[in-house]
């Protein structure tokens, strides 16, 4: 089913990767936005994905793009302070928007839209696509390194769709109500990998289309957050049924044994090389960090149902 591309060059040792990590913690935190959202799934304010070829956060020439949903329910971009911009589109109640920065320059943006249908912004342009999302879920964006995006939503007939510059595909998958997915791109040009809980409770994958069970229980209204790697392939990560924190590389699970705090979700990002940081809101209500699965404690209070976002700057 998972084919990618070989590795390329020579894989880094672990320790090496996490002492990285650790050293740059302080710079992590320092770009990772917490926000509420009701159904602690997404965060309220979504920074542009990482993707293999570069923190994609970064937009061509500097700076931060950001999307979010104003206090006013309109759809709102910046990047950076006292640079807030209303689009005049308005969102659902309790949605988050997606954004990624494109190789070319620009952004794109994806939101659910207060009709319920799925909307995407290029440039601060708004274009419905027409296509119904499911009440109270979020989409997800990646850019493609030839250009282009590429979208997934759970619609409102509960399926995974996924959209790839406007033309929509139903993958004919269920979703768990009140789940939204993740989308990441794969390095090498190997095209995409998207993440969702399936209505089994199950955390399924995407390559390209095509879905694959990979028999890991989810907790009941959360969803998985996805990054692709580096040197390819992915990492997700998520909460499992059992309340911890479990990591996948290549459909490959590993349970973390950190308590995370019921009804949030985790978000990652990739690293330099083969390594990867996720962050979550632990048992105990502070954030966490786990670069390469190593634990770490902010003792940064989070705010009850809430989830974090996590952007590694290059």
């Amino acid at each position: 089913m998972f084919t990618f591309p070989p590795r390329q060059g020579t894989r880094p040792r672990m320790a090496a990767r996490n002492a990285r990590a650790r050293r740059r913690l302080a710079g992590v935190l320092a770009s990772l936005p917490v926000a509420l959202l009701a159904s602690g799934a997404l965060s309220t304010t979504a920074f542009a994905a990482h993707t293999p070829a570069g923190a994609a956060a970064v937009r061509s020439g500097g700076g931060d793009d950001m999307a979010f949903q104003a206090n006013t329910k309109i759809l709102w971009t910046a990047s950076g302070p006292g640079t807030g911009q209303s689009l005049g589109l308005g969102m659902k109640a309790g949605t988050s928007p997606a954004i990624t920065a494109l190789p070319g320059g620009g952004y794109e943006a994806a939101f659910q839209a207060n009709t319920g249908h799925l909307w995407v912004v290029h440039n601060g342009v708004g274009q419905d696509l027409g296509l119904g999302m499911k009440a109270g879920t979020s989409p997800a964006i990646t850019a493609l390194p030839g250009g282009g995006y590429e979208a997934a939503f759970q619609a409102n007939t509960g399926h995974l769709w996924v959209v790839r510059d406007g033309v929509g595909q139903d993958l004919g998958l269920g979703m768990k109500t009140g789940t939204s997915p993740a989308i990441t791109t794969l390095a090498f040009g190997a095209g995409y990998e998207a993440a969702f809980q399936a209505n089994t409770g199950h955390l399924w994958v995407v390559q390209n289309g095509a879905g694959a069970d990979l028999g890991l229980g989810m907790k009941a209204g959360t969803s998985p957050a996805i990054a692709g790697l580096e040197l390819g392939g992915y990492e997700a990560a998520f909460q499992a049924n059992t309340g911890h924190l479990w990591a996948v590389q290549n459909g490959a699970g590993h349970d973390l044994g950190l308590g995370m705090k019921t009804g949030t979700s985790p978000a990652i990002t990739a690293l330099d090389g083969d390594g990867w940081e996720a962050a979550f809101q632990a048992n105990t209500g502070f954030l966490w960090v786990a670069p390469n699965g190593a634990g770490q404690n902010t003792e940064l209070g989070m705010l009850t149902g809430t989830s974090p976002a996590i952007s590694i700057r290059p």
